[in-house]
């Protein structure tokens, strides 16, 4: 089955929602603010980690001080106001406009390929789904990458998992515990407690391609041994009239007792102010 559907932008927010809400995934080509959102993102890695060449950095760095760098260019894309205006920008030319759009936070993921840089948030995640979490229905995930990726050093899908149930710990889970601490070994979100059904789906989009998916989708990340970090852009939205309407994926098998609205910046809003 051919999951994956190309699209471009300007398109309604209401045909993107149905589509994603049955397990779609769209990729979106021919955006000029995601290019300029990459170029940004590459600009900043660049200067962050002093090289021409961000990917590669980790076969010349010590486990620390990788950590630290990857860590810092966390902090300044993510406070960026370009990189920040770019995806609004984005989002506006795809149909969401920011009077009618909740916006998580922009994030960037860094997996590298050593296993002695083991910070957790710099990891390839286990299968999960984000409405385990969230437990908002109508949430849509947005991903990109900043590098090119290979099958085997990109984000993994599970399709078949979109409406079969999966044996998860989202009842147990808690973000007032997570951001407490909880222990040194508090998990960092909900994770599938069985195998996921095959077959996975590596997702192999280019740069400069946006991709959209339902949160109710399971997936999570692979990396290889090949001396290459993996580098993208990651983010999340609701658009307001399907919360409104109660519009969203189905429910299989989530257990999260709440909908963690406060990770969101309300429609108009520019800041999310409490997702780690």
């Amino acid at each position: 089955m051919a999951y994956f559907q190309s699209w471009d932008g300007g398109v309604s927010p209401q045909s993107l929602g149905r589509a994603l809400f049955e397990g779609r995934l769209v990729v979106f080509e021919n955006l000029p603010a995601v290019g300029k959102l990459t170029r940004r993102a590459r600009t900043i890695l660049s200067d962050v980690f002093a090289t021409d060449d961000p990917p590669a950095a980790e076969n010349r760095l010590s486990a620390p001080a990788f950590r630290r760098l990857a860590l810092e260019a966390r902090k300044v894309i993510g406070r960026d106001e370009t990189i920040a205006r770019h995806w609004r920008d984005a989002l506006a030319g795809i149909g969401y406009l920011p009077e009618d759009t909740w916006l998580d936070r922009i994030r960037l993921r860094a997996v590298p390929s050593r296993d002695d840089i083991d910070h957790p948030r710099l990891q390839a995640l286990p299968p999960h789904r984000d409405t385990w979490g969230s437990g908002i229905a109508a949430q849509v995930n947005w991903w990109l990458p900043l590098y090119s990726l290979s099958d085997t050093r990109t984000m993994l899908l599970w399709p078949a998992a979109f409406r079969h149930p999966v044996a998860n710990d989202s009842a147990d889970w808690s973000f007032d515990e997570f951001r407490r601490g909880g222990g040194a070994e508090y998990p960092l979100l909900p994770v599938a407690r069985e195998s996921p059904p095959a077959p996975a789906l590596p997702v192999s989009i280019a740069p400069g391609q946006l991709l959209a998916f339902s949160a109710a989708h399971l997936y999570g990340g692979v990396r290889d041994a090949s001396g290459t970090t993996r580098f993208g852009i990651d983010s999340r939205t609701v658009w307001d009239p399907d919360r409104r309407a109660g519009r969203g994926a189905p429910n299989v098998d989530c257990a999260a007792t709440a909908e963690m609205w406060r990770w969101y910046s309300p429609p108009g809003g520019r800041t999310a102010r409490e997702r780690t």
